[in-house]
């Protein structure tokens, strides 16, 4: 029942009809005026702090969480064809951030199922295999478990040495997972690993992406795009995000927003997930929140044709 759902779901969404927000060809002589405001580069800053705030990727002094071994997606629910097209724009979007990318052949990391009950998938999964939800606990646990949402996601992750060793492995999401906070911590979330190096600006340790699962309930994704509901995925897969607050930008996070809707990764999402995977992993949460906040300003700033406010 299941994959009939999401299949004949599937079958409305690549009716290739036009999108009603598609730009009309001008006619002969039209004059096409596109009007908008610049920002200043405080107004920027002000949007960054608020976009990167709203993720929830930094915590206090808790470091970003990313990919550091290959990503291997896995597509389930659909058929053979339709699965290839959301694996391949998900492995074109790793590649075009400079995450890693794991082999055709490696082994499933990065889970994406479209089902057709979200809530009752992720209740199942609770309660025949909870050690995969083993890291999600408390308000963030009855979200995933309690919420309407049409898109939910979790993550493992392990802490490695800020020298670049393993000190903590977990399974993928196929077979489970470790609690974080099994791990030594420092009072304020900050990770303790096996580096020697004593910094005020290094972490002795990093915290490391290994898992990462993305159920897309079908049935309220209705109208959807194959397209947008694969760049969701790949947003909230490569990033730990943990906010639940929709972006004052656009961004595809606002797929189901009032405001701000976008159907695919916009410019804020890629320059994002581009610093992301740029930025130094050993690094205390406030100075790789600077780091984010300053690309996305300047960015904007430099596509823009400089800053206005200079």
């Amino acid at each position: 029942m299941m994959r009939r759902v999401a299949l004949s779901w599937l079958a409305l969404l690549l009716g290739l009809a036009p999108s009603a927000a598609a730009a009309q060809p001008a006619q002969d002589g039209d004059m096409i005026v596109v009007e908008g405001q610049r920002l200043t580069r405080e107004q920027l800053r002000a949007k960054a702090n608020d976009f990167v705030r709203k993720l929830g990727v930094v915590q206090g002094d808790r470091s970003v969480a990313r990919w550091v071994d290959g990503l291997c997606p896995k597509v389930m629910g659909l058929s053979p064809d339709h699965a290839r097209i959301v694996t391949d724009r998900l492995r074109a979007t790793i590649k075009a951030i400079g995450a890693p990318l794991g082999k055709a052949d490696c082994d499933t990391n990065f889970l994406v199922a479209f089902v057709s009950d979200g809530k009752d998938m992720a209740a199942i999964i609770n309660d025949k295999r909870p050690s995969r939800m083993a890291q999600v606990e408390g308000p963030e646990r009855r979200t995933l478990l309690e919420s309407d949402a049409a898109i939910r996601w979790w993550y493992t992750i392990r802490i490695g040495s800020g020298d670049g060793a393993m000190t903590s492995t977990t399974p993928s999401p196929v077979t489970g997972g470790n609690s974080e906070s099994g791990s030594s911590m420092l009072p304020d979330g900050v990770p303790m690993g096996g580096s020697f190096a004593s910094s005020l600006i290094r972490t002795q340790a990093v915290r490391i992406l290994s898992a990462a699962t993305v159920i897309i309930d079908v049935n309220r994704a209705e109208g959807v795009s194959l397209n947008a509901a694969a760049d969701y995925a790949a947003f909230v897969g490569l990033a730990e995000v943990r906010g639940k607050t929709a972006p004052a930008v656009p961004s595809v996070l606002n797929l189901f927003a009032p405001q701000d809707r976008a159907s695919a990764l916009t410019d804020w999402d890629r320059r994002f997930l581009v610093e992301l995977y740029d930025l130094p992993l050993n690094r205390f949460g406030r100075s790789q929140r600077g780091h984010l906040v300053k690309a996305l300003v300047d960015e904007d700033g430099a596509a823009s044709g400089g800053d206005p406010a200079d």
